[in-house]
């Protein structure tokens, strides 16, 4: 009686990590389809706004770096 309550707790673990590992190579398949393409990040959230703000700081900081050092020669 023991040993198949323990074949069966062995065959519900195997199956539930032969599911997981499909699922786990979906996912990968769905998310790195090519190694040499980058697939762009979605979200819930307003990307647009914080990216172009996020830019511009970016450029700015880059431009104030820039100046800075032109009139430290």
């Amino acid at each position: 009686m023991t040993n198949k309550i323990n074949l069966v707790i062995n065959m519900s673990i195997l199956v539930l990590l032969i599911y997981l590992s499909v699922a786990v190579k979906t996912l990968q398949d769905k998310v790195f389809p090519d190694p040499n393409i980058m697939i762009p990040m979605t979200g819930s959230f307003d990307q647009s706004a914080e990216m172009r703000y996020n830019i511009q700081t970016l450029l700015n900081n880059a431009l104030k770096d820039a100046i800075f050092e032109q009139e430290k020669d």
